[in-house]
C-alpha cells in the first residue's frame, strides 16, 4: 500500500486558479484575515494547502503559515496529514514535562520514537515568561514531538514543513509601532528625495549592525498586524524609518527578557 496520496497535477488549471484568486479577493475584503497578509499572501496560502491536499479554508484559518518563504503547520494538521496517509501513531507518554510519540508506517513497516522535553525547549531558548512553553507546555511538547516524528518517518508526507512556532523567533509580546501613516506618492522634490535616501541609510546601517534575521521577523509580524505586504511595510518604514528603529529595539529587548 502506497503511503504518499494521489497527487494534482503541480501546475493549477486556469480555472482553479480564477477561483482561489477569488477566494482570495473575497479573504481580504470580509477584513477577517489582516494578520494573514494581503491577497497575494492568502493566495499563496491556497495552493500551498492544494499541494498538500489540505482544504483552502482550513489552511487559512489556523492550518499553514508562510513565514519568510518557508511552511508552517499547526500540530493538529501534521497529525492529521500522517494519519490520512497511513502512519500509525501512538501517544505513550503526554505530560507537562514530556511527550513521547510512537509510529509505524503502513507501507515499508518502518517504526520509529521519539520525544520532546520541556528540558530540551528550554536548552532551545525557547521558553519565555509569557510564551506559549509557560502557559501550554503539554500542547507545545506534543507539538515538537510530532514534528520530530513527521522527520524521522514521513518526510514524504510533511515535505519542506515546519511546526508552526519553529520559524517563529520568540514568544515575546510584539511590539508595534504607533499609528503609522500610509503616505501617499509626494512630488519628486529634492527635499522628499534626500529624506528617503538618508531613511535608506538608516535602514542599511542597522541591517549592517543587527541580525538581519530578527530585523525581517519584525518587519513580518507588522507586516501581518496591518494586513500590508512586505514591499509596502518596507516603504512605509523607509518614510519613517526612526519609528523602526526605536519600536524594533525595544521589540529585541523584550525579547531578551
Amino acid at each position: 500500500m502506497s503511503l504518499v496520496v494521489q497527487q494534482n497535477s503541480l501546475i493549477p488549471s486556469q480555472h482553479e486558479m480564477t477561483v482561489f484568486q477569488t477566494m482570495a479577493a473575497q479573504a481580504v475584503s470580509s477584513k477577517m484575515y489582516k494578520g494573514v497578509g494581503d491577497e497575494a499572501g492568502i493566495l499563496m496560502i491556497m495552493l500551498t494547502a492544494r499541494e498538500l491536499q489540505v482544504p483552502a479554508m482550513q489552511a487559512l484559518n489556523g492550518g499553514i503559515n508562510i513565514i519568510q518563504g518557508k511552511v508552517e503547520l499547526s500540530a493538529r494538521l501534521m497529525n492529521a496529514l500522517m494519519r490520512r496517509a497511513g502512519v500509525r501513531i501512538s501517544i505513550k507518554e503526554s505530560t507537562d514535562a514530556s511527550c513521547t510519540l510512537y509510529a509505524k508506517r503502513v507501507d515499508t513497516g518502518d517504526e520509529a520514537t521519539v520525544s520532546y522535553t520541556l528540558v530540551d525547549a528550554q536548552k532551545a531558548g525557547l521558553v519565555k515568561p509569557t510564551g506559549g512553553w509557560t502557559k501550554n507546555p503539554k500542547d507545545m511538547c506534543f507539538a515538537r514531538a510530532i514534528s520530530r516524528l513527521a522527520r524521522q518517518i514521513a518526510p514524504d508526507v510533511i515535505g519542506a514543513c515546519y511546526i508552526e512556532g519553529e520559524i517563529k523567533a520568540s514568544d515575546a509580546e510584539v511590539i508595534l509601532p504607533e499609528e503609522i501613516p500610509q503616505h501617499s506618492p509626494e512630488s519628486e522634490s529634492v527635499e522628499n528625495l534626500e529624506k528617503e535616501k538618508q531613511n535608506q541609510e538608516k535602514l542599511i546601517e542597522l541591517f549592517d549592525k543587527e541580525d538581519k534575521f530578527l530585523i525581517l521577523d519584525y518587519i513580518d509580524v507588522v507586516s501581518k498586524h496591518y494586513g500590508w505586504s512586505w514591499h509596502k511595510t518596507v516603504k512605509v518604514f523607509i518614510n519613517d524609518t526612526q519609528s523602526l528603529i526605536t519600536k524594533f529595539n525595544a521589540w529585541k529587548a523584550k525579547k531578551a527578557l
